[in-house]
């Protein structure tokens, strides 16, 4: 990749891979290693403990679209215009104490996503999953990008065939890990893996619901059905990294794990958080999150300094060894030197 463009840091043989995974409504106390005593997640688990954990990591929303809007464009809502999901007057007009601001549902081409951005250090990227922000991710530059319309899901977490929707999003992801290879293509590759889990309906495998329907719950954590969706996303987590090991691929790929609002009120709660997905008290902005990047990050750290998602854009560039474009507001900072164990810049 040696001087393939003239605004990158430095050109390097292997630029690192990004794998970013991105949950659907899980909330902030909705797995294992952050305190849960009901959900078992022991792969995420083991892959927080041996990256950084950030204790105080935010999304720019309280629900999923304007969230993955300022993740793609590196921007706050005013910029992109994605303030909320449907019309900006939802509700009912007596609970309203301000005038609700015109509300998008697509991001406009004119902007620059983050692997727009990436493309001049090589990257192929591609958007498996939850796009839920109007044009197709192919649109806005992906070299892969389909949701699970393509893959024959028209809703819910069941095809007509009984085949679970988080697997087959797995399946997929780690079909475009093996395909494009750095090893076969001499190319970095960028893969955002966006679940519908654990959004509703609740629907999981029934073999997984049985096995919570035998297991006490613990305090507002105590729903069979929506334990089982987070088990099956911890699989899958697995079977990413999993690929990744095998492949060769760890020490040279950076793995997020990030969720997009906080949990549903109806089915989990965040305590001692306050509020949870829709609002904008810390249970429905403060996210799971944390980094494994072996050989990069030291293993079992956490990182107490606050950081939000439009952080992730400019970080990318900052791992890809790229400056931030020229002439295309950034909103966040790169917290690349949080990973390498430094001050915040």
């Amino acid at each position: 990749l040696t001087g393939l463009c003239s605004h990158c840091k430095s050109d390097t043989e292997t630029r690192p891979n990004i794998v970013f995974i991105l949950i659907d409504d899980m909330g902030w106390k909705d797995l294992g290693y952050m305190g849960s005593e009901y959900y078992e997640t022991p792969n995420i688990d083991s892959l927080a403990r041996q990256g950084m954990i950030f204790t105080q990591a935010y999304a720019n929303a309280a629900n999923s679209a304007p969230t993955r809007a300022c993740l793609l464009t590196g921007q706050y809502t005013p910029r992109h215009g994605l303030y909320t999901v449907g019309n900006s007057d939802r509700g009912q007009v007596k609970d309203r104490r301000l005038i609700p601001v015109t509300n998008t549902e697509v991001i406009s081409l004119d902007k620059l996503t983050v692997n727009e951005a990436l493309k001049p250090a090589g990257y192929i990227s591609a958007a498996i999953g939850k796009w839920h922000i109007g044009k197709n991710a192919k649109d806005h530059g992906f070299d892969i990008g389909f949701d699970r319309k393509e893959l024959g899901y028209p809703g819910g977490h069941f095809s007509s065939d009984g085949e679970y929707l988080a697997d087959r999003l797995t399946d997929e992801a780690i079909k475009f890990i093996i395909e494009n290879n750095p090893q076969k293509t001499g190319k970095p590759f960028l893969l955002s893996l966006s679940h519908h889990a654990v959004h509703t309906p609740i629907q999981a495998k029934e073999e997984i619901i049985e096995k919570y329907r035998k297991k006490a719950g613990v305090d507002c954590h105590q729903n069979p059905d929506y334990a089982a969706m987070i088990q099956s996303v911890d699989e899958s987590v697995a079977r990413v990294n999993r690929t990744l090991d095998e492949l060769g691929l760890s020490e040279n790929t950076v793995l997020i794990f990030f969720s997009d609002n906080g949990g549903h009120g109806t089915y989990t709660c965040q305590r001692p958080l306050r509020g949870g997905k829709g609002m904008f008290y810390e249970g429905g902005i403060r996210e799971p999150m944390f980094v494994y990047w072996p050989g990069k990050v030291k293993p079992g750290s956490v990182c107490d300094v606050p950081v939000i998602s439009t952080d992730f854009y400019p970080t990318f560039l900052d791992i890809a060894g790229l400056d931030n474009p020229e002439n295309y507001t950034l909103d966040g900072i790169s917290i690349l030197p949080l990973l390498e164990g430094k001050e915040s810049g």
